[in-house]
């Protein structure tokens, strides 16, 4: 009995062995075969760019104070209708009035004015998503009409 369990412990022992032998050939089988990746770049966002931008990215205080306000805080006043090229009158959030026509830069994001209708104007702003996607928005100013008969 005692020589049985002396023979079993043996064969434990041997058995990992030649288990261990048998995956050093399967590992080195793969190891034979060497795979070639190439990492292609196109369509992907750099991995490296942080999706915060830092303080000195962010646009400066302009000279033109067409770019120095958001445009939810410019109001159409006027519009110059029925010339080749239409004008029209805004006001920024100081109360400064400002006449600009079609392709004049407005806003923090430097929108483009693009159509200047009777009673609106349009403004298209270009913004790229984290992933480098061109998204275009358009925000519309609309003429502000006062009622005849109200007192000022």
């Amino acid at each position: 009995m005692i020589l049985w369990m002396l023979s079993f412990i043996i064969a434990q022992s041997e058995a990992p062995a030649a288990s261990a032998s048998a995956t050093s050939n399967a590992v080195e089988a793969p190891s034979s075969e060497a795979i070639v990746y190439s990492y292609n770049p196109f369509g992907k966002r750099d991995p490296f760019k942080s999706y915060i931008t830092d303080r000195k990215g962010e646009a400066q205080k302009s000279t033109d104070p067409l770019l120095n306000w958001d445009l939810n805080r410019f109001s159409l006043s006027g519009v110059l209708w029925g010339i080749s090229n239409p004008k029209a009158i805004v006001k920024d959030g100081g109360g400064r009035g400002h006449i600009i026509s079609r392709g004049t830069r407005i806003g923090r994001n430097r929108g483009t004015v693009v159509r200047i209708l009777k009673d609106e104007v349009v403004v298209s702003e270009e913004f790229r998503d984290p992933l480098g996607k061109l998204l275009v928005s358009e925000y519309s100013l609309k003429l502000e009409k006062k009622d005849k008969g109200a007192l000022k």
